[in-house]
């Protein structure tokens, strides 16, 4: 495995560091939420057992530590673990005590001379299990000096038109693109290692290209892009066509044929008309770790004779205009016109070709080795004609390699080459289909051969190779393109909240009705942005002690997960303490019900925050706000009817997302009115509960019955008007032009006519919409437009 980090290049003049005896405890339980971080560090005549780190509290505060005393008991042979105690304080104590694993020993020789021990340990902390690990360490010698950084290869000034594979200049991607560099680099370690082949060629550079596009072929391309980028309207598959015939068309330069030439009489002799050559495109930017370009661009084999290589290297260079390219390169974000090079490498009659991954092509397992095979020349494997060999490897913890399964596929046919050139598709005889076309001891030489190729590399790769006469020829060697990809578990749960407990509870009780379904991440981003701004700012105001609004280290109230905003459900039980009448008022608003899960129940009192009373100052305070909080109601709204809509008139997502960032903030007022309104509405439905709980002596099905009656009363509330506004629109429509006539009409002529015309239908129409035009499904989605 590759596990790219950060490097310490120089830690400066640190011979005070010789002796620096380190222990860091890193922990957490899963149960209670807590997390810590406790170091203990000693540097002769500097300091000894100075303490540093954090405790995270179940409430999500952090605190600093401030007193450690840590002892760990000698390793003992008849045990295999150790215990260790720890008593430290943030300001509260806590006592700490569990057992260490064996160690895993680190001897460090790089930035710093000493040793690491990582040990797991388990522990016991109020009361509550939980896991992590100790590190511990020496530095026994000053830190060597960095070595002098090698300069870096520099690309030539003067770029030749062709170069062969053993040329260093055929390295750069620049120069020879994806294929072409990875094919230098590959003949390079092929001189090492003595145990494969590459078969020889020349790559012909993207000097080359740039020396063959004329005014005409750039003029076309200018139209392509235009046509692309939606510049002009036009039918991008027949323009891409037309580049194509343009390329295709024109002549190679005399000194591009002239160099080409050369180099492989330079190689091969003059008897080079009797080679075939696979000619392939080398595009930069193709065959790496973000994009591969597999069978994007066109491949042409068997190529015999100098006006036929000439002719496939046009082909090559045309290529990348295909429409398959040109939509492949735009889903990319490639340029559609990027430098491009074409490899001539000569053909192997491989008796057995195919593909093997360093790692599981699907899961990307580096544990594993996966080779695919048919008889033949590989282009079968590659285009995915047949159905191949599949051999998988396992890679032990010895180093050995161990072939664990065998997968006989049907493979059909094979391609071979002709002596006149070109190549032929061939059926496979039943005793041949039936067999694997891979010995086991030449699937493990090639899976060895696999772990230098990545080795070399310093990554996973996709490698093409061929078996002639018992020698290994290895044709290319690519990043393995998902590697690092994301998974679909990755992708669905992106930007979920992170869970501090095993045991934590989500509603979207309130929340559903609002934002039903998946919201997109800048839906959630500016949402939670939203109300993290104002369970702040009433924390704050009101003297607020509970987690659901003032938490400073994690956003708390809403949060994303699996893409649906969800409610944070043991603060919600806790705000008005637990189990009191006032609770299950707040409760009854939020919920509809009250909450008699007991495992639920039991969760909330332990995360329950104990603050202070509310002096009398901020209980006046919450009654006045029952009866106040709409007094500037009228005012917000005509100031929100007048409020400019410039963010919707952008014409790019650029542009769009400039103009949110600039009037996100603009909007805080109006949802802390939102915020207020509805809190005292709840607030009233809790006050009127615990009345009633009160009055009754106790909580029953009475207090239901009475709660129920009193919220049944007529009251003010705007949405309720909306189906009798919905049905005096409809009635009307009827009485205007008649039922029959509107239901004919398609929608978009249906609503020009209802936003138009001077009837009772469209006067109507358009005071509904002007006063409940904002009440849709998921109305706060700021992915869609409302009206």
């Amino acid at each position: 495995m590759y596990l790219y980090g950060q490097k310490i290049r120089s830690l400066g003049k640190s011979s005070s560091m010789v002796g620096c005896q380190f222990t860091t405890i890193l922990g957490s339980s899963s149960s209670s939420g807590r997390s810590f971080q406790l170091t203990d560090i000693s540097a002769p005549h500097s300091f000894k057992n100075l303490p540093f780190g954090f405790v995270v509290e179940k409430d999500g505060n952090l605190k600093p530590l401030k007193e450690l005393d840590l002892s760990i008991k000698p390793f003992s042979a008849k045990k295999s673990s150790r215990s260790f105690n720890a008593n430290f304080s943030t300001g509260e104590r806590y006592e700490l005590s569990g057992r260490i694993e064996d160690p895993i020993v680190f001897q460090s020789s790089e930035g710093w001379i000493g040793y690491l021990e990582l040990s797991f340990i388990e522990f016991e902390l109020k009361n509550k299990k939980g896991y992590g690990l100790m590190m511990s360490g020496e530095v026994n010698k000053e830190p060597k000096r960095p070595l002098q950084i090698l300069p870096s290869s520099q690309i030539p000034e003067s770029v030749p038109l062709t170069v062969p594979f053993t040329d260093e200049a055929s390295h750069f991607e620049e120069i020879s693109g994806g294929k072409g560099s990875s094919l230098g680099m590959l003949t390079q370690l092929s001189k090492r290692e003595k145990s494969f082949i590459v078969p020889k060629g020349i790559v012909v550079t993207t000097a080359a290209y740039e020396e063959f596009l004329t005014e005409d072929i750039l003029n076309a391309v200018k139209h392509l892009e235009d046509v692309a980028y939606g510049n002009q309207n036009e039918d991008l598959k027949n323009v891409c066509s037309k580049v194509k015939q343009i390329v295709e068309k024109t002549s190679l330069p005399d000194k591009i044929c002239h160099s080409i030439v050369e180099d492989l009489k330079n190689i091969f002799g003059i008897e080079v008309n009797k080679h075939k050559f696979a000619v392939r495109s080398s595009a930069t930017g193709e065959d790496t770790a973000a994009m591969s370009a597999a069978g994007q661009m066109d491949t042409f084999l068997g190529v015999q004779g100098f006006n036929e290589i000439f002719s496939a290297v046009k082909k090559c260079w045309a290529s990348q205009f295909g429409h398959i390219a040109v939509e492949y390169k735009r889903r990319n974000g490639q340029i559609l016109n990027s430098p491009m090079a074409v490899v001539i490498q000569e053909m192997v009659a491989c008796e057995v070709s195919g593909v093997m991954f360093t790692c599981d092509p699907v899961t990307n397992n580096p544990s594993v080795i996966t080779i695919t095979a048919n008889y033949g020349l590989g282009e079968t494997v590659v285009s995915g004609s047949v159905e191949p060999d599949t051999f998988v490897l396992r890679k032990e913890n010895n180093g050995n390699l161990e072939l664990y399964e065998v997968i006989v596929g049907a493979k059909h046919q094979k391609i071979i080459m002709q002596d006149s050139g070109g190549t032929l598709i061939e059926d496979i005889d039943e005793n041949s289909r039936s067999e694997s076309c891979l010995s086991k001891e030449t699937a493990i030489r090639l899976a060895k051969l696999s772990l230098k190729i990545e080795k070399f590399y310093k990554s996973t790769r996709d490698i093409e190779w061929g078996i002639l006469n018992n020698e290994i020829y290895i044709l290319q060697s690519r990043p393995v393109t998902n590697a690092a990809g994301e998974t679909d578990n990755e992708i669905k749960h992106e930007f979920d909240a992170p869970l501090r407990c095993e045991n934590e509870y989500f509603t979207v009780a309130n929340v559903g009705e609002v934002m039903p379904g998946a919201t997109s991440p800048l839906g959630m981003d500016v949402i939670t942005k939203w109300f993290r701004y104002i369970f702040k700012r009433i924390a704050v105001d009101k003297n607020y002690p509970d987690l659901f609004l003032n938490s400073k280290y994690y956003n708390s109230g809403l949060l994303p997960f699996y893409n649906h905003m969800m409610g944070t459900v043991a603060e919600m039980l806790t705000r008005y303490g637990y189990e009191t009448p006032a609770s299950k008022g707040f409760q009854m608003s939020i919920f509809g019900r009250t909450i008699d899960d007991p495992d639920m129940l039991r969760y909330a009192k332990e995360k329950m925050t104990v603050g202070s009373k509310p002096s009398l100052k901020m209980r006046l305070k919450y009654y006045w706000d029952l009866f106040t909080y709409d007094l500037g109601y009228e005012k917000a709204k005509k100031e929100l009817d007048h409020y400019h809509l410039n963010f919707l008139k952008t014409k790019t997502a650029r542009e769009a997302f400039e103009a949110i960032l600039k009037t996100v903030s603009d909007f805080n007022k109006f949802i802390m009115y939102q915020f207020d309104g509805t809190e005292n509405s709840s607030n009233w439905n809790m006050y009127l509960f615990q009345i009633l709980c009160n009055a009754n002596g106790r909580f029953d099905d009475n207090v239901y019955s009475d709660f129920a009656k009193l919220i049944g009363i007529s009251s003010n509330a705007e949405s309720a008007g909306i189906p009798q506004a919905m049905q005096e629109v409809a009635v009307q429509i009827v009485e205007d032009i008649g039922a029959e006539k509107f239901r004919s009409m398609p929608a978009e002529d249906a609503e020009k006519w209802l936003q138009t015309t001077q009837s009772l239908s469209g006067n109507r129409f358009r005071q509904f919409i002007k006063t409940h035009g904002h009440r849709c499904l998921k109305e706060m989605c700021i992915l869609l437009l409302g009206i």
